[in-house]
């Protein structure tokens, strides 16, 4: 296993664990449906870091092939 591929695991298993540790907390201290809706808001915070992560890397990389040397 290359080691940018074993980063990047480390990486998705410790957002994972934040976001269900967040969740767990939230479940406990509010009660229904308030703790729904705030775990909701956790999912898609999450789905929006993950998306703009994505394209970071795409913008870093298409930049990188278009540098003319």
């Amino acid at each position: 296993m290359s080691n940018e591929l074993y980063n990047d695991l480390q990486k998705a298993f410790d957002k994972e664990m934040l976001k269900l540790l967040l969740k767990t907390d939230i479940r406990q201290r509010y009660p229904e449906p308030e703790a729904s809706r705030l775990c909701q808001q956790i999912d898609d915070a999450a789905i929006l870091a993950d998306l703009l992560e994505y394209m970071a890397k795409e913008m870093r990389k298409t930049k990188t092939e278009n540098v003319e040397w």
